[in-house]
């Protein structure tokens, strides 16, 4: 089922499952749900009104241990939904643990770190902190986080950067964005239409990464021939592997003579939402 609201006039800003309409059709004060999707009640005519709502709803959800998968996740932190791409009209904001259920598409930014050696090129790889409640352990972009309301692309990256890796604003000054990546991933948790802001780093030699927020475990400096064997395996964050492959397609690490797939893997990094 579709998720609307009346100030996009019906147009779709989520996805919500079959399996969980229930738990929406049961609150006929915030939602109508009829065949063609569930609408926000047009009783709630602000940004405000609407976060508000929903966020009361989702907590209570949480407390009665409904959609707990994900709602064991809450973090206090919530996302803007828009009602289009990033930056236009936004219509509220939800927990960022609920985003999934809503079907929302949700943004984040991610940056490769790397540096130069007598000619070639070294990847910085983070390692997810084991007491992560996601891909625990598992290998990671050297800096990367979703876009939280209120907060800007630019202005995510500098504080995920300081956080993650102890990156000065001032190194962060030669970051550059070299585009996107978008997919959709449709799981235990919902369905989770995201986008992901890339930017590549090129580090000084010397630099050295050191984690400031206990999120990550460490970082291995390491060469493009370990990182093209990591990130193809189960170690490696799936939607952080995009990122990386991402990044040596860009610098020729990957060519199309060598990859019968080429084709293949450019397009299932810039895969179409549903909506």
């Amino acid at each position: 089922a579709v998720v609307s609201t009346q100030s996009t006039g019906g147009k779709q800003c989520g996805m919500i499952s079959k399996e969980n309409l229930k738990q929406f059709e049961s609150n006929t004060g915030l939602f109508c749900v009829t065949d063609n999707g569930v609408e926000l009640s047009s009783l709630l005519t602000t940004r405000e009104m609407r976060s508000s709502a929903l966020n009361e709803f989702f907590a209570s959800l949480r407390d009665k241990g409904e959609f707990s998968c994900t709602l064991k996740g809450w973090r206090d932190e919530t996302y803007a939904v828009f009602s289009d791409e990033f930056g236009s009209l936004a219509l509220f904001d939800v927990e960022r643990a609920a985003v999934p259920v809503l079907g929302c598409k949700s943004y984040g930014v991610h940056m490769n770190g790397y540096v130069k050696k007598d000619g070639k090129i070294f990847m910085w790889i983070g390692k997810r902190s084991p007491t992560k409640a996601k891909y625990p352990g598992c290998y990671d972009n050297m800096v990367a986080g979703g876009i939280s309301s209120g907060y800007g692309v630019w202005d995510t990256l500098v504080k995920e950067a300081e956080e993650e890796a102890g990156i000065s604003t001032k190194i962060m000054n030669s970051a550059k964005p070299v585009g996107a990546i978008f997919y959709t991933i449709v799981n235990e948790y919902g369905t989770s239409p995201e986008v992901e802001y890339v930017y590549d780093l090129e580090l000084p030699i010397d630099f050295i990464p050191k984690n400031q927020d206990g999120e990550v475990a460490g970082f291995e400096l390491m060469s493009v021939e370990q990182v093209k064997e990591i990130v193809v395996s189960e170690r490696f964050k799936h939607n952080c592997a995009g990122i990386t492959i991402d990044f040596l397609i860009r610098h020729g690490f990957i060519s199309p003579d060598e990859t019968p797939t080429y084709c293949e893997i450019l397009r299932l990094l810039h895969t179409s939402h549903p909506f």
